[in-house]
């Protein structure tokens, strides 16, 4: 009497040689993601007043930190306007003291019955003119050196130089629409994104810790990062998410490099 190998036999013998013979193919798990690297905080940089690019002081890839100079514009007309401001608000006070003089004196006049109540007040409505004027050329003197100080472009953070849409000797006018002149990123932090399904998405909720592996091959290196953004993009035909995770950055990483997300069970 023969024996003849039940088929869960001889499934598991399929597996074995496939396994001996190194013909098993690499999957992704279901609840793993696959997405890219992204910059975090990206953000376009302008300046609020109007001159000519004097100097810039940083090119794309370079790091720096909060408070870097990025560029500034030729402080020449700056420093001219504030010079103008301050010396008229110091001729003012001193018109404003003895326009207050003067009142004193026209009321020390009215009393002795010298003077009469119509020049009294005449006397105190110039006084209160020049202080009036005097206050303008404060506010006038305070908003000189606020666009002075704004001349002067720093980095809100400590970021990556992404772009840098300017060059010493262009225009920039902040009239109508600031035009961006640089383009940074956050150089402590960078997002992978990656596109979720309805049912995905149901799954999770912001601040998530997320399992990440980064790049390919012998460079993949694993960390983890926090859900930041669940979001649902204008315009798909299709309901579809889009999930961004902030993770720690580090050397060599850029934006566009791949990266696998392990969704929490």
């Amino acid at each position: 009497m023969s024996f003849r190998p039940t088929l869960n036999w001889q499934r598991l013998l399929a597996a074995v040689v496939l396994c001996s013979s190194g013909m098993t193919q690499p999957s992704v798990a279901a609840d793993t993601l696959t997405g890219t690297l992204d910059w975090a905080g990206l953000t376009r940089l302008s300046l609020p007043v109007s001159g000519v690019v004097q100097r810039v002081a940083v090119a794309p890839g370079q790091i720096v930190a909060a408070g870097t100079e990025l560029l500034r514009l030729d402080p020449a007309p700056f420093d001219d306007r504030l010079a103008a401001a301050s010396a008229e608000r110091s001729a003012l006070t001193r018109a404003a003291a003895e326009a207050k003089r003067d009142a004193e004196r026209t009321q020390q006049l009215f009393d002795r019955t010298v003077a009469s109540e119509s020049e009294v007040q005449t006397a105190l409505i110039a006084q209160e003119k020049a202080a009036a004027q005097v206050a303008r050329s404060q506010a006038s003197t305070r908003l000189r050196g606020w666009e002075k100080s704004q001349s002067t472009l720093k980095a809100p953070f400590a970021a990556r130089i992404i772009n840098v849409l300017t060059a010493p000797g262009e225009t920039v006018s902040a009239e109508l629409a600031p035009t961006p002149l640089i383009t940074v990123a956050q150089a402590d932090h960078l997002d992978a994104v990656a596109r979720l399904t309805p049912q995905q998405a149901a799954t999770l909720s912001l601040g998530q810790t997320v399992r990440a592996r980064v790049g390919e091959g012998a460079s993949q290196k694993t960390t983890q990062g926090k859900v930041i953004a669940i979001s649902n993009p204008p315009g798909n035909a299709a309901p579809e998410y889009l999930l961004r995770v902030r993770l720690p950055a580090e050397p060599n990483w850029v934006a566009g490099l791949p990266v696998q997300l392990s969704l929490p069970e």
